[in-house]
């Protein structure tokens, strides 16, 4: 049931498009409580728990719904991993085909204290926080019971998505009815953030190919104007390696750097979603480093048994390229 209080209110949110309906109610919710017992929870609250991974990189909140409590604590229903599906997210059964994200989470009921998410003590450990989010009066939109009917009515749901239907979509949805999610905004901007760090590294890296590839010359000119041949057999050798590893590492930095671009002109332009733009980002970043590392060991291996430069050059190339597929398509 609607509460008639709050009817009008959402009537003109409803027809706000979908990022003013975001910023509104990222502007509307930031007043937090924090939850120092359990016996603080109470139905009908939207509680989250702070979070971080990547070493501190991306900061997150857990959000979940207390729908009562019991003698053994409050209860409630959330979109959550157990432990086994966390660490199949953590290393997917094949590097070429990405996470199944949907398959590693479920919308389920749990009772507090739990030992596979708040434990009895930590409620207020640092960096774990459990905070109600605080509601204005006029935003209730829906009784405690309907919010409570509707969270049930989604367990047992497995149809997770990283920012299309988490576990703060959820609890929107049971709320206010909007299946939206404010922290995805957030998350999508660390993510590009540190996308356009990565490609600005691997542009400076490009910056000093041509000051490597002058010394190298140099090197050259000074090797090829020594008098001794037995000196002349040690230098050419380590110089035709030194060029190529330069030249492996500069193409290889290119080829990523360009098939980065395409995924990501692909994710803005919403032709992919960001869960397959992140998986395309690991494979490309790993099949690039598993070429440019087969490749030098060939250059290495080719000059040791043929000591003929563009053979062993030759060799280092195909045994990269072979190894790089294979690394990003056989499973774990």
């Amino acid at each position: 049931m609607v509460l008639g209080s709050s009817v009008s209110i959402w009537k003109g949110i409803e027809k706000r498009k979908s990022k003013d309906q975001e910023h509104l109610l990222q502007w509307q919710l930031q007043e937090r409580e924090p939850i120092h017992r359990f016996s603080d929870m109470k139905a009908g609250d939207h509680l989250v728990r702070k979070g971080s991974s990547m070493g501190d990189l991306i900061n997150y909140e857990h959000h979940f719904l207390c729908i009562g409590t019991d003698c053994d604590g409050p209860k409630i229903i959330h979109y959550y991993n157990t432990p086994g599906n966390a660490r199949k997210q953590m290393f997917p059964t094949s590097l070429g085909s990405g996470t199944a994200f949907r398959q590693l989470g479920k919308v389920q009921e749990m009772t507090l204290p739990h030992e596979d998410f708040i434990k009895e003590g930590e409620l207020q450990t640092k960096g774990k926080e459990v905070e109600r989010v605080v509601w204005p009066e006029e935003l209730r939109r829906y009784s405690v019971e309907d919010v409570i009917e509707r969270a049930q009515r989604r367990v047992g749901e497995e149809s997770y998505h990283l920012t299309k239907n988490n576990c703060e979509t959820v609890v929107m949805w049971c709320l206010c009815g909007l299946n939206i999610s404010l922290q995805a905004t957030p998350l999508r901007k660390t993510l590009c953030e540190a996308g356009s760090a990565g490609v600005r590294t691997i542009w400076q890296g490009l910056q000093q190919v041509p000051k490597i590839c002058t010394e190298l010359v140099d090197d050259a000119a000074v090797a090829i104007g020594r008098t001794s041949s037995a000196v002349e057999k040690v230098a050419l050798p380590e110089l035709g390696l030194c060029v190529g590893v330069a030249v492996t590492l500069a193409v290889e930095a290119i080829m990523a750097g360009c098939d980065i671009r395409d995924a990501y002109k692909k994710w803005k332009g919403e032709v992919i979603t960001l869960e397959k733009f992140i998986e395309q980002l690991v494979d490309i970043l790993l099949l690039a480093v598993s070429r440019s590392g087969g490749s030098i060991g060939g250059m290495i291996y080719g000059q040791v048994v043929i000591p003929i430069p563009i053979l062993g050059g030759f060799i280092g190339a195909l045994l990269g390229v072979f190894s790089g597929h294979v690394a990003g398509k056989t499973p774990l």
